[in-house]
C-alpha cells in the first residue's frame, strides 16, 4: 500500500483549513455587507452546523459511493458556495454559500480526509491520523495571510471568488490521484447499520463523556479562534498584524496535532483529553485577570495547540476505546457535538462582542467551560485500548 492516500488526505484538510482563516474575513465583510459582527458570525456558525451534518452522513456515503467520487463531488459543493458568497454582496449569500455549501463540504472531506488516514498504510495509524489532522491547520497558517493580501487588493468577495476556482482543481487533482491510487475500502465502510442506528453505541457511558467533554473544549476553543484577529486588536495587537493571532493559533495547533495522537499510544487518550482541557483553561482565565497584547498570543497560540490536539486526540482515543472499524461511525456522531459548539461558539462571542464593546467576558466564559472540560474528560473510564485498536 502506498502512502498516497495519506498525501491526498493532507492535501484536502490543508486546502480546507481556510476555514481557521475566517477571523481576518470578519471586520471587512462588516464593512462591505453592513451588518454587525453577530451577523456576520452567524455564517461562520451555520458553518458548523453544516459541517456536523457532513461529518454525520459521511460514514453512510462511504458505504454507497468511492472515496474519488466523494471528493469529487463535495469539492465542487464546497466551490460552489464560495462563489456564491463571493458573487453576491449580501448577508443571504454568505449565509447559504459559506454557511451551509461550504460548511457541509468541510465536514465531509474532514472526515474522508480522516478516513484515508486510517487505511492500512506503511505508518502507524495514529501517526498518519495526526499528519492529517495538522495538515487542516497548516491552511489555518497559510491562508489568512493570503485572504489579507487579497482582501487589500480586492476586497473579500475576491477571496470566496478566487478560492472557488481552487477548491474545483483541488477537487479534481485529489479525486483522479485517489482513483489512481486504488485504496481498499476501509474496515468501517460496512461497518453499523443506519445513520441514527445504535445512536448511543454499546458503551453509552464512553460515549457521554466524550461527546460533553468535545462540547465544552470545542465550545472555549471556538470562542476564541474565531475572533483570533479581533481578540489580537482588542488586547492592543496593531490592526495591521492582527493576522499573527490566527496564525500563532494554528502555527501552534499544527504542532499539537502532530505529536497528540502518538503521546495517546504513550500515555492513553484520556490523560491526553484531560491536559487539553487544561492547557486551554489556564491561559483563558489568565488572560482575563490579566490583560495585555502579549498574553493574548499566548492564549490564543494555547488554546491553538490544544484544539489542534483534540483533532488528533479524538479519534485516536475513539479508536481506543472502540476498535478502528467503528471510527467513522462513532466518531462521525460525536462530532455533533463539535457542530453545536460552532453553532453557538463564534456567535456567542460575537453577540457579547455587541453587547459589552469587547471580548472581556467571552474570555472568561470560554476559561469556565474548558475547566468544565477537564473534570468531564476526567471521569471517562481508565481501561486502555481493546484488542482491535490499533
Amino acid at each position: 500500500m502506498s502512502l498516497l492516500p495519506l498525501i491526498i488526505a493532507i492535501l484536502v484538510n490543508f486546502s480546507m483549513g481556510s476555514f481557521y482563516g475566517w477571523s481576518v474575513l470578519v471586520a471587512p465583510l462588516e464593512e462591505s455587507i453592513g451588518a454587525t459582527r453577530s451577523d456576520i458570525s452567524l455564517a461562520y456558525s451555520i458553518a458548523f452546523v453544516s459541517m456536523t451534518v457532513g461529518m454525520f452522513i459521511t460514514h453512510s456515503l462511504l458505504r454507497i459511493a468511492s472515496l474519488p467520487y466523494l471528493l469529487f463531488v463535495v469539492f465542487t459543493i464546497g466551490a460552489l458556495g464560495m462563489a456564491i458568497s463571493g458573487y453576491f454582496v449580501a448577508l443571504w449569500s454568505l449565509v447559504v454559500g459559506y454557511g451551509v455549501l461550504l460548511g457541509f463540504a468541510l465536514g465531509v472531506s474532514y472526515f474522508l480526509a480522516m478516513t484515508a488516514a486510517s487505511l492500512n498504510l506503511p505508518i502507524r495509524r495514529s501517526i498518519a491520523i495526526s499528519m492529517s489532522m495538522s495538515a487542516f491547520a497548516g491552511g489555518g497558517l497559510v491562508w489568512p495571510s493570503i485572504f489579507v493580501a487579497i482582501i487589500n487588493w480586492q476586497g473579500p468577495h475576491a477571496v470566496f471568488l478566487l478560492f472557488a476556482a481552487y477548491l474545483i482543481v483541488i477537487g479534481t487533482v485529489s479525486a483522479i490521484l485517489m482513483r489512481a491510487a486504488r485504496p481498499p475500502a476501509h474496515s468501517g465502510a460496512q461497518e453499523g447499520g443506519g445513520v441514527f442506528s445504535d445512536i448511543m453505541t454499546d458503551r453509552p457511558r464512553v460515549f457521554i463523556l466524550l461527546w460533553f467533554g468535545f462540547i465544552f473544549i470545542a465550545f472555549a476553543a471556538l470562542m476564541s479562534i474565531g475572533h483570533a484577529a479581533g481578540i489580537a486588536t482588542y488586547y492592543g495587537i496593531p490592526a495591521d498584524q492582527a493576522y499573527w493571532g490566527p496564525m500563532l493559533s494554528n502555527l501552534v495547533y499544527i504542532g499539537f496535532a502532530l505529536s497528540a495522537g502518538i503521546l495517546c499510544d504513550l500515555i492513553t487518550g484520556r490523560r491526553v483529553l484531560i491536559g487539553i482541557a487544561a492547557v486551554m483553561a489556564v491561559p483563558l482565565l489568565v488572560l482575563y485577570f490579566v490583560p495585555s497584547a502579549g498574553m493574548s498570543l499566548v492564549a490564543l497560540a494555547l488554546v491553538g495547540g490544544a484544539f489542534g490536539a483534540s483533532s488528533s486526540a479524538y479519534p485516536v482515543t475513539v479508536t481506543g476505546y472502540y476498535g478502528v472499524a467503528a471510527l467513522p461511525r462513532i466518531y462521525g456522531r460525536l462530532s455533533s457535538s463539535y457542530g453545536l459548539a460552532g453553532l453557538l461558539g463564534p456567535f456567542a462571542a460575537g453577540v457579547l462582542y455587541d453587547w459589552e464593546g469587547g471580548y472581556n467576558v467571552a474570555i472568561l466564559i470560554a476559561g469556565i467551560l474548558a475547566t468544565i472540560g477537564v473534570f468531564t474528560v476526567w471521569a471517562l473510564p481508565k481501561n486502555r485500548a481493546p484488542t482491535t485498536a490499533e
